[in-house]
């Protein structure tokens, strides 16, 4: 089965559709019917990659779309899920071996996986330029109007609040259903995500750092705008700094964690690290 899943994601990527291989993997041996094909997909499913599992004949073999996917016998008592293209010569099979017709047929067991690119592309290709743009002169109105109204190292402090929600929002984007293909290729590999997904059960409290690191970057945002008016930063920089106690061993242990027993990088978490400790700087000042 981890052959079938890399050619699954091989299969998605020439789509243009971009899977965490981790956590891909861990929704389909988790399903209750793994290792049979209801469990792949239903983490296509799950993953809103709309898909068609159909069984055809061997006539029926020319009117397919130029790549699709279906089961190949490897042996009397073993079959993978293949990525199958085809070419002039016959079909290439897992961009690997090149199979003529008839072996594919005497190999295959006439079941084809596809995936409804349209429904896929109308999903992406809904315009967001314009709320965008709004959102963007409107943060931008709102950090001149914070610049006016506080210090340097005060203003600077709440960037980089604002740049840690981003971040945390991000390394969250399956809860708020954010799909970025870039992000899903940063956070795969040797890389992972905030959740470390997969091994959460391994990770214990630091699999939420995603979590901790919203709720910390949002309350000191709510926080800072909220004494504002007073003119009276002096207390909540105060306040910070006894957060400080709790974030530093935090920080310290992510970074343990992650270096010396996942032995993966959150590309995100680390991010976040980055802006606390500037943070603790501007507060050490």
């Amino acid at each position: 089965m981890v052959e079938s899943i890399a050619n699954i994601l091989q299969y998605l990527e020439k789509k243009n559709i971009y899977l965490d291989r981790s956590e891909f993997s861990f929704q389909i041996h988790s399903h209750p019917a793994f290792p049979s094909l209801l469990s792949i997909v239903s983490a296509l499913n799950v993953n809103k990659i709309s898909n068609f599992a159909i069984e055809i004949d061997d006539s029926e073999i020319d009117e397919l779309p130029d790549d699709f996917m279906t089961f190949i016998a490897l042996s009397e008592d073993q079959q993978e899920l293949a990525y199958v293209e085809k070419t002039n010569g016959g079909f290439l099979v897992n961009e690997k071996h090149t199979m003529p017709e008839n072996e594919l047929l005497s190999r295959w067991n006439h079941v084809v996986v596809l995936i409804d690119e349209t429904q896929w592309n109308s999903k992406r290709k809904k315009d967001k330029r314009y709320p965008l743009f709004f959102a963007a002169v409107f943060f931008l109105t709102f950090l001149v109007y914070i610049y006016s109204q506080t210090k340097l190292y005060s203003f600077l402090y709440l960037f980089l609040s604002l740049g840690g929600l981003s971040l945390s929002v991000l390394s969250l984007r399956k809860i708020f259903g954010i799909e970025n293909p870039g992000l899903s290729r940063v956070c795969s590999g040797n890389f992972t995500d905030c959740s470390f997904s997969g091994d959460a059960s391994k990770a214990g409290f630091v699999s939420y750092f995603g979590d901790y690191s919203l709720v910390f970057f949002f309350t000191n945002i709510i926080g800072f705008l909220f004494l504002l008016p007073y003119q009276d930063e002096a207390i909540f920089f105060a306040i910070q700094k006894i957060l400080l106690i709790f974030i530093i061993p935090v920080i310290g242990y992510s970074l343990f964690f992650q270096l010396f027993r996942m032995k993966k990088i959150c590309p995100l978490c680390l991010g976040i690290i980055i802006i606390l400790l500037l943070q603790t700087y501007i507060l050490l000042m």
